[in-house]
């Protein structure tokens, strides 16, 4: 019965999207090549985090900012989880490159540094879980908190239609949400990747939500359900929201904060 209702609702999303747009969507830029950007989750014992995070502050970022100046990353973000929370991850990993030709190089990083961790750094985790993500959709403000001072939080989830139809739900139904938050001005960027390869992996898509600090973060009920109601007013919106589909499922939830260089 759950799999009859799963197919029935994809098929009914589809058709509502198909009734919007009657032209077939074309395959996404990121199709014509390999993903350019990995996220990297780490796992330590409980009586361990305060050694990785010290370890990661006093040596372990740096290395990241050099392959970043070397050109091998284009951009990178290590996000420490705010609590301690054995069901998800100590630590996470968001590596970008400029072209996915890039990514062979950071294959010789692991040859030698696997997970971008030097030695001493290994020896503090438990386990480490690499995905290739494409990052799809993704905004930031025209002004930035610096780096350290945002509070993240980081929602993988799976989704049970297929790929481009999830991409027409998050430009119709997900977009228009995060991009309000942002224009509250609690929500400093946001980034949505969809996990490359991802069979049989814990999740297949993941948000990344910059909020500017912990005020903004401590508003995030309150502005989600400012923007919800302001959205109600729009047509469009209030038929995908209306229609009930069950497109994506939420896993565990991450907040987390940013580690940056020891200064």
């Amino acid at each position: 019965m759950i799999m009859k209702f799963l197919i029935a609702a994809t098929l009914s999303l589809c058709a509502t999207f198909a009734q919007e747009s009657p032209q077939i969507p074309e395959p996404e830029s990121y199709r014509t090549t390999g993903p350019q950007a990995l996220v990297i989750a780490y796992r330590c014992t409980p009586e361990q985090r305060a050694n990785l995070r010290r370890n990661m502050v006093e040596t372990g970022v740096a290395r990241f900012e050099a392959w970043k100046s070397g050109g091998i990353l284009k951009d990178y973000h290590i996000l420490f989880n705010s609590y301690l929370d054995s069901e998800t991850y100590d630590m996470l990993a968001l590596l970008e490159f400029a072209k996915y030709s890039d990514v062979a190089r950071w294959h010789e990083v692991e040859r030698t540094s696997p997970g971008g961790l030097a030695e001493d750094t290994l020896k503090l985790i438990t386990s480490a879980v690499t995905t290739p993500i494409d990052p799809i959709r993704r905004k930031s403000a025209e002004t930035l908190p610096e780096r350290g001072h945002s509070v993240y939080f980081i929602v993988p989830s799976d989704y049970l239609i297929p790929t481009d139809a999830y991409i027409k739900y998050l430009d119709g139904y997900v977009i228009p949400q995060v991009n309000g938050w942002m224009g509250e001005d609690v929500l400093a960027s946001y980034l949505i990747g969809i996990g490359r390869y991802a069979t049989s992996r814990s999740w297949s898509s993941v948000f990344v939500l910059e909020y500017r600090d912990v005020d903004a973060f401590g508003k995030r009920e309150a502005i989600v359900a400012k923007v919800l109601e302001r959205l109600k007013n729009d047509p469009e919106w209030k038929s995908l929201n209306d229609s009930k589909q069950k497109v994506r499922v939420e896993k565990q939830t991450i907040i987390a904060e940013e580690l940056v260089v020891a200064q």
